[in-house]
């Protein structure tokens, strides 16, 4: 996929350190990511991956580092320490945010559609008539206008995590999160969620998604990671990055992969 960034950053992180107790997960990563750019990040299991991706909305948090969304800091190192943004100002920035997870994490008491409309009424507090129009056509967007009044265990897997998709895309977030969506998947049902977040891709949402799906990265990618052991590896657009690998690590690794 070509690149589409407008040049608005959307997203730039900053020499970004995590460890557990004293496992350093990751060890002063950079990364910048522009208005409708899709940044897939690969790699082995552990590479720090995931981690990487929750610190984007704080769902964890850094040592060290600075973490900007659309120009505004979220958290920046200061005296040595990573200082968060506060209370009102720290939601309004991370309200820039939406987030798929490898498990679809849908209310399993509310129907489809009130599992969209959750997060709008309580949060942004809207009243139901102003979401639900928004709602239903996010719902047909992926393919699900007649499972509407269903409950998530009346879905299949993959119906469960496109609702999952609509649901995050609900709240307007003006950049999307997807860890490891298919994962948990069969392989059948992986390709519809596909087609939903390539669809996305091509409507130049602004997308960081960490994928084990090579083609997806090669295809709806405008840029690719790869990280291993708590470093970025190699970094570039995905035909030279597929075609023509720099990095031993790399190429041993999509090897494996492809």
């Amino acid at each position: 996929m070509a690149n589409t960034n407008t040049g608005e950053v959307m997203l730039k992180m900053t020499g970004i350190y995590k460890a557990y107790d004293n496992l350093e997960v990751l060890k002063g990563i950079d990364i910048e990511v522009h208005r409708g750019e899709v940044l897939a990040i690969i790699g082995p299991s552990g590479s720090g991956k995931s981690t990487l991706l929750r610190c984007i909305n704080k769902l964890e948090t850094i040592d060290k580092g600075s973490i900007a969304i659309k120009d505004k800091f979220l958290v920046q190192t200061k005296g040595g320490e990573a200082v968060y943004a506060s209370g009102k100002a720290e939601r309004e920035i991370l309200s820039s945010t939406g987030m798929v997870f490898q498990q679809f994490n849908l209310f399993p008491h509310m129907t489809v559609l009130e599992n969209l409309l959750e997060a709008p009424m309580q949060v942004k507090g809207l009243k139901r008539s102003e979401v639900e129009p928004y709602a239903r056509e996010l719902l047909e967007k992926v393919g699900l206008s007649d499972r509407a009044d269903y409950y998530p265990s009346q879905l299949s897997g993959g119906q469960q995590q496109r609702v999952a998709i609509a649901r995050a895309l609900c709240m307007k977030p003006d950049i999307m999160l997807f860890d490891e969506p298919t994962s948990a998947l069969d392989p059948e049902l992986t390709g519809e969620v596909l087609k939903t977040m390539r669809e996305l891709a091509a409507e130049h949402m602004t997308m960081v998604v960490v994928t084990h799906e090579m083609a997806f990265a090669r295809e709806a990618a405008s840029q690719v990671i790869f990280m291993a052991d708590g470093n970025i590896v190699e970094q570039g657009e995905p035909e030279k990055f597929f075609a023509a690998p720099k990095e031993e690590r790399t190429k041993a690794f999509l090897q494996n992969m492809l």
